[in-house]
Order: structure tokens, then sequence, then C-alpha cells
């Protein structure tokens, strides 16, 4: 038995050799099925065996693979190659990384592929997979983009702030001057602030992403990716009212993006071309304004007294009425260039408004209207013409609005009789008082029919319906005509008349 034993252990040596040996024929065998198999997006060959393991590494794209690298340094020469032939000159001082879609994969193994490394360095060059290292500004929540430059987007984010307030204020909130609160009769910027947070990180991105200079950065701040730029030839009777109601645009917006219009009331003429491209902003500019304001506080309603010792139709007035005024301070916020909201500060009588105090003879005639001269009011409070007498075109009235209650009340202007209550295709809902002494208004606009009969009298400052946009108009006003001896009269400037 034991001479047997070292016999034994030589077979058991040389079997163990020849399992082995066929063991790696087998996997060289098997490997070479399995990549047979396997596609790469460089065609590459399995050329033999390593006795020892050794690192390679495997590149893909979007999850295809596209060979395997043996020499590393082939990709940090097409990077180069390939920033030097396509990136250099639009990109100087700048680099280039792989595309997002780009994985390497390393791992050990005993088979030798072949050298496919200049091929698949040609195939990373020939098909651009690579991105620009540059900066991402994300615009809070609602967008991010990519720039070339950060100064670039800083200038033009000034620029586009200073579409929304001047210079001069934007300069002193940038050096943290103190900006005194009104005391006199005016308005003023007081501060400026964005809805969103903006914030900038490097990264990287497909060259065809990135803003490459400052006035592709406010084209997009204006007016979002890709615009399309359109222009409108101003007609006959055009306001910039109503150009900007028929592009979907606020009046405040079309004068931010013309430089030739210096704001909502300026007279348009014929041929004028303006740039009339929807202001789609992905930012919001919010800047805070002052107004200080004399106001109007108008007199109550006159009061009658009955005198049975006077002559029936005897008329003595006894207190003159006469308006007040107030000094208000107001606070008023805008949206990239919109009044969005407003507060009153604080608001002081100068002068206190006095009741008219009126006798009449016998009892009180329920007709009975006026008394002395006239004293016309304003039609709607926070008033502001919009379009004067003669702003267009055969336009014969004047355009009232309320700048804080685009559709508030609208208000008598004298006492008087309604002597229509109707609807007009152009002129929609309107009014017309005879406000006596040969005075006719007409009230045109009006959201809806107003609540006044035909032959009920009013007195000055009773609300007689709501501002409006029926008929022709373009925007919420109230449209005065003012006639003098009837309908038929001579038709005359109402800011004559009104004090406007």
């Amino acid at each position: 038995m034991k001479a047997k034993t070292p016999i034994l252990i030589c077979l058991a040596l040389i079997l163990s050799v020849l399992l082995a040996y066929s063991l790696r024929e087998q996997n060289i065998t098997n490997a070479k099925v399995t990549m047979s198999d396997e596609t790469s997006l460089v065609s590459q060959k399995i050329v033999g065996m390593y006795d020892t393991p050794v690192e390679i590494t495997r590149l893909f794209y979007k999850g295809e693979l596209i060979g395997v690298v043996k020499d590393e340094s082939i990709l940090e020469t097409t990077r180069e190659r390939t920033y030097h032939d396509k990136y250099e000159r639009d990109f100087p001082d700048t680099g280039i990384s792989y595309n997002q879609d780009i994985y390497f994969y390393k791992e050990k193994t005993y088979v030798n592929y072949e050298d496919r490394d200049k091929e698949i360095g040609d195939y990373l060059y020939d098909n651009d997979l690579f991105l620009v290292d540059v900066y991402k500004i994300s615009l809070g929540d609602k967008d991010t983009i990519y720039v070339k430059n950060l100064d670039d987007f800083k200038n033009a984010l000034r620029k586009f702030v200073l579409n929304f307030i001047s210079e001069e204020t934007f300069i002193k909130l940038e050096n943290r001057e103190e900006i005194i609160s009104l005391t006199t009769y005016g308005e003023q910027e007081i501060n400026v602030s964005l809805e969103d947070t903006i914030t900038s990180v490097k990264s990287s991105a497909p060259s065809e992403e990135i803003f490459t200079n400052e006035n592709e950065i406010i084209m997009y701040l204006c007016y979002g990716r890709d615009p399309q730029l359109k222009y409108y030839s101003v007609q006959d009777f055009d306001t910039i009212e109503g150009v900007a109601k028929k592009f979907g645009m606020t009046p405040q917006q079309l004068v931010i993006i013309n430089d030739k219009l210096n704001g909502v009331n300026q007279f348009i003429y014929s041929g004028m071309e303006l740039n009339v491209t929807y202001f789609n902003c992905a930012i919001n500019v919010i800047v805070e304004k002052e107004k200080f304001v004399s106001e109007v506080v108008y007199q109550p309603a006159k009061k009658y007294e009955t005198d049975p010792t006077m002559a029936a139709g005897q008329v003595i007035v006894l207190t003159k009425g006469r308006d007040g005024k107030k000094n208000t301070l107001y606070q008023e916020i805008y949206v990239n260039g919109v009044l969005t909201s407003y507060k009153q500060k604080s608001t002081t009588i100068v002068v206190p408004p006095v009741q008219e105090v009126v006798r009449i003879g016998a009892a009180p005639d329920s007709t009975y209207i006026d008394t002395g001269e006239k004293n016309f009011r304003l039609p709607v409070d926070n008033c502001y013409v919009m379009c004067g007498y003669g702003c267009y075109y055969g336009h014969r009235g004047t355009d009232f609005a309320n700048q804080y209650e685009p559709y508030g009340k609208i208000y008598a202007c004298e006492s008087g009789v309604v002597t229509h209550n109707s609807y007009q295709w152009d002129m929609g809902w309107f009014y017309c008082i005879d406000h006596g002494d040969g005075f006719w208004f007409r009230y045109l606009h009006m959201s809806h029919k107003g609540p006044i009969p035909v032959g009920t009298t009013v007195i000055r400052s009773q609300y007689i319906g709501d501002i409006g946009m029926t008929g022709s108009a373009t925007a919420p006003h109230v449209h005065i005509d003012i006639f003098i001896g009837g309908l038929n009269g001579n038709r005359v400037n109402p800011c004559t008349v009104l004090p406007c």
C-alpha cells in the first residue's frame, strides 16, 4: 500500500493539470461566445486571454456599450481635440466634460479585447458627446437656464429690472441709501425686489442650450425661449390701450417694450411701428412706490329746511356748501410694471367739507335739485385721464379711469335728471343726465344697465353705476361727453368743465 502512494499522488497531479488546462480552454471558448453575442457601437473582438486579470474600462452612452477602452489617455486626448476644434472659439477659457448620458464602468478581466481606442475616441468626437462647463441659473422653481458668463447674466438682469424702476433709485437701493417718506405732493419708488430667489452654480450643458451673451439673456427675460418678435403698424383711431388689448397685454407692458412710448396716455399716430410681442417674463420684478396726493373730500348731500313763513318757491342759502381737501399717502405695488395692489398709509383732512343748507318756502318740491352755481365733480374716485379730448381723431370726450379700482363706482358729477338709460353698440350701457343750466352729460361704457330710471332726480356724488368696458371700449373707463343746450347743442371738452 505504501508503494502505491507516490504513484497515486503523481497521477492526481497530472489529472489536475489536465483539468485546469481543459477549463482554461473552455473559459476562452465561452468568453468568445459571450462576446460574439454582445454588441457595441464600435465593433470590437476578443483576441486572446491574459494569464492574470487586467483592468479595463467599459464606456456606455444611454445604456449602450460604445466599446472597451484599454488606455484611458485616449479619452483625455479626445476631449482636448474636441475642445480645440469645436468649442475654443465660442467658449474660450473654459472646459468641457462628458455628456451626462456617458458613464464608465471599470472591471478586471482575463479577456484580451482588440485595441479600438482610436475608433472609440473618434466616435466621441464625431458625435460630439461633450458638455460645456458653464453656470446654471435657477429662477426659483420657474425655470433653469445656462449662461456662458455669470457677469453677462448679472448685467442683463440689471437692465431688465431697470425697465421697471429708475436707475437713480436703483443705485440708491444698491448703495443702501435711506429713502425718506414723502411729505410733499408727488411720487417716488422706495424698493425693488424679485419674487423668486435666483441661484447660480457651476455646471455643464450642451452648447445649443447656452445663452452666450447679454442680449440673448435680455431677450429671454422679456419674452421667454425662442421668441418671435411681432410688430404692429398703428392704424387711424388706435390708442395704446386698444393696441395692448388687441395683443393680450396691459398698456404698461406695451410702453415698457417700446422705447418710443413714454406713457399710457401718449398719442400714437398712423403708421407708427410698435413691438407687440407678448411679454412673457420668467422673473417677476416687484417695485414698491409711494404717492402723496391731494384729494377731494366731497361735501354731504344738500340739506333742505322748509319755512312755512316764506313764500312758496322762495330760496335762501343758509350755509354755502363746499368740498374739502385731504392729503393722502399711498403705497403701491407694481409687478413687472403693472399695478397689482395698493393701500392707504396715511390721510389727513386739510380743509373739512361743508354741507350746504338751503331754506325754501312752503313744502319742499321733491324735484328741486339745484341752488346757486354749478360745482361739478369728477365721475370716479382715484381718477386719472386715460384718453383726453382729441387724443385720437374723432375722440370728442374724455375717458376717466379709477387707478386703484378699475371697475369701481361711477358718481353723478352734479345734481340733475336722468333723461336716458340705455344701450348702444358703440357707447355700451350709458346714461344721459340733464344737470341744469344747459349742461347735458353722457356717461358711457358702464358695466351693466344703470339702476336709476329715466325721469329720476339724482344729486351730486350719488352712485349711479359701475365702470365697465361695454360697447367699443377696450379698457375699463367711463367716457364723458358734455353738451351745452341739450344733446343737439355744442359739444365741449369735458376738462373745461370738470376739475381734471
